[in-house]
């Protein structure tokens, strides 16, 4: 369905989808046919993965629009440590990877990554056969982690509620095992559409994975002995990134037009489009444009982002403005993010002068009109609770910190927001 709207809306491009591409190179690193990689998000973390494909022996070249690959006969154990940066993603798809090798490879990150958890996948690996050390402090598993091949195929399994990066991880290597595996996940199984992503896109490159939905969670099979293979690999655009400028013209009033999009993507943010509507404004599709036409906003009750967690800060700034409360759950996995995304987005909140309670699986926002802040709002690095806050300066005056860290998932975000906020198309003061 179409949207009507009296004003041209502001027409954007959707960058890449920043999970599509970090499969996309692991897999293109490892075509047995020359590969491009077309239309990545070329953003830090995206970087980082691309940095430790090379430290691993993978060999491309990063050229105008694409990554071309070339083919290797297999990763080779680097030896050393490889830096993931801020990229939680690299680390652990890389983990399993590292662990197939008969070799040694360590795996380390900034002080953020440092501080995620990654035990159930590192307890999962060592029940495989790799020898793992890390660092164990609040949380387990943490980097740098050290791994020494080769895992065997067979059994794997992982806790409920757990990372669906964990699962990922597992499946992509396994596929390159010599022998059959199958992964079990009880329910409730967390993120389970970014599973469904990982199977989608390795099924473009020809891996086969066969999932098994059963009353106690889900079973992945996964055939040994395959190899991936694909001469071409278009990247989609990215329905994460797609939330900021959705509701920044639901907040600031103003129509917009998104192109780069699929309707039938396997992304679960694409649930997005739901979530807005229920704060009120119409979303819809003409032809190939996904547009949204502003309207009052207006609490939508409870919102389940189990499926969903990346969504938290954009929804919540829609929240912070939109008449009544808004109840944000499903999603303890925020707590170990780039930051605590929960606790960073109440901090910021309250400097609005937004009334919200944490949960540990969410937030609680009243909303209603903002504030001044009453200081700076810090975004502890994180490139979405930075965008969800700068959306909201748009609103009611504050200093928001970090500016540049958007550049890890969204590098012209600042540039259409500005657009969005007063400037037409084509550069004219609206």
């Amino acid at each position: 369905m179409g949207v009507d709207a009296s004003e041209a809306p502001v027409e954007l491009a959707v960058p890449g989808s920043k999970s599509v591409t970090h499969r996309a190179f692991l897999l293109g690193g490892l075509s047995s046919v020359p590969c491009r990689v077309q239309g990545p998000l070329m953003g830090a973390d995206c970087k980082s993965t691309l940095a430790v494909l090379s430290g691993l022996g993978a060999r491309f070249t990063v050229g105008d629009g694409g990554v071309d690959f070339v083919p290797i006969d297999d990763f080779e154990a680097a030896g050393r440590t490889l830096d993931c940066g801020n990229s939680g993603t690299t680390l652990r798809l890389m983990l399993s990877q590292i662990a197939r090798l008969p070799g040694t490879t360590t795996l380390t990150g900034d002080d953020s990554l440092r501080g995620r958890p990654n035990g159930p996948l590192l307890d999962a690996l060592r029940r495989a056969g790799a020898a793992v050390e890390s660092v164990d402090g609040p949380v387990s598993g943490t980097a740098p982690v050290a791994v020494k091949g080769p895992i065997a195929p067979g059994a794997m399994t992982l806790p409920a509620r757990v990372s669906s990066q964990y699962a990922s991880s597992l499946m992509l290597a396994g596929a390159l095992l010599d022998g059959d595996s199958a992964l079990t996940l009880p329910a409730p199984v967390a993120s389970r559409p970014y599973l469904d992503l990982t199977r989608e896109v390795a099924g473009a490159f020809g891996l086969k994975f066969v999932f098994e939905v059963r009353p106690d969670g889900l079973r992945v099979g996964i055939p040994g002995g395959q190899r991936p293979q694909a001469s071409r690999y278009a990247v989609e655009g990215d329905w994460s990134g797609a939330a900021f400028p959705l509701v920044a013209g639901a907040l600031l009033r103003r129509p917009v037009a998104l192109t780069g999009l699929r309707r039938d993507s396997a992304q679960g943010d694409r649930a997005v489009t739901d979530v807005v509507r229920r704060f009120g404004p119409a979303v819809g599709w003409q032809g190939h444009r996904l547009t949204l036409a502003p309207a009052p906003l207006r609490a939508p009750g409870v919102v389940d982002l189990g499926a969903t967690p990346d969504l938290f800060p954009p929804l919540v700034a829609l929240a912070a403005v939109a008449d009544g409360v808004t109840t944000f759950v499903g999603a303890p996995s925020l707590r170990h993010k780039e930051c605590d995304r929960i606790a960073a987005m109440a901090e910021g909140l309250s400097r609005l002068g937004v009334v919200c309670r944490e949960r540990p699986d969410g937030l609680v926002v009243h909303g209603g009109r903002l504030r001044a802040a009453d200081g700076p709002i810090r975004s502890f690095h994180d490139h979405r609770v930075h965008m969800a806050f700068s959306l909201l300066a748009r609103l009611a005056p504050a200093e928001v910190a970090d500016r540049g860290c958007e550049a890890v998932s969204y590098p012209d975000f600042h540039r259409d927001l500005a657009r969005i906020a007063g400037l037409a198309p084509g550069g004219r003061s609206a």
